[in-house]
């Protein structure tokens, strides 16, 4: 199995101009795809896509697959290592799929949301297979809704579209810390108090996400 695998900067490392490459183990990149499928699995909203992870997962995965063709069948460790490429290939297809489900579920805001990222030069959340998808499932939605419409010409036609189902953001999460972390706002809702807590590298503790929604795209937290 390869030592290493370069893959251009990550998270942090991508806000700075002068690209690097950093060497990442395989180990490395596995514990790097597990944390993005924790993080979009539990949280409500979709997060920036991790296809570099993917990306540099699937390679290691092909690379094991290869050296598994070169073991004779009747090698033990064959089947043990075609369990580790079989639970990886779960772990990258649950992840894309969770997105996927996301998307489905709110297609209407995800690309009001991608819209309002694009008119400020901020990065997308969305890759552009799934914007493409995103923008195919919305006319797919509208077509349905129309025709369905048509049936009953008294009922306004749009209404329907001026309350899209949008994600819970204010629903609890369970996280870890990676950082200490100082004055961290709790968003409780308009009408509470805005009280403050600080992390400690490896604190755990349940908390709304909105309260953390940053701290978990920027990698200082980790949802569990």
């Amino acid at each position: 199995m390869e030592d290493s695998i370069n893959i251009e900067e990550f998270d942090n490392l991508n806000e700075e101009n002068d690209v690097e490459e950093v060497p990442l183990t395989a180990a490395e990149v596995i514990e790097l795809m597990e944390e993005a499928w924790r993080n979009e699995k539990f949280s409500p909203e979709i997060l920036p896509n991790k296809m570099e992870v993917v990306d540099c997962l699937l390679g290691q995965i092909s690379y094991m697959e290869e050296n598994l063709r070169n073991l004779k069948s009747t090698d033990f460790q064959k089947s043990i290592h075609q369990l580790e490429v079989d639970r990886l290939r779960f772990l990258v297809n649950s992840y894309l799929r969770q997105r996927l489900q996301k998307i489905e579920a709110y297609v209407f805001i995800i690309l009001k949301q991608e819209e309002q990222r694009l008119e400020r030069s901020e990065d997308l959340y969305l890759t552009e297979s799934e914007l493409e998808f995103a923008k195919s499932y919305k006319e797919s939605i509208e077509q349905h809704f129309d025709e369905i419409l048509s049936f009953w010409p008294g009922l306004p036609s749009d209404e329907w579209k001026n309350d899209p189902v949008t994600p819970n953001i204010n629903s609890f999460v369970f996280l870890k810390s990676k950082n200490e972390i100082e004055g961290v706002v709790i968003d409780d809702g308009p009408e509470e108090e805005e009280d403050l807590v600080d992390f400690r590298i490896g604190s755990q503790l349940i908390i709304s996400y909105n309260s953390v929604s940053n701290l978990v795209k920027s990698g200082e937290v980790q949802l569990i």
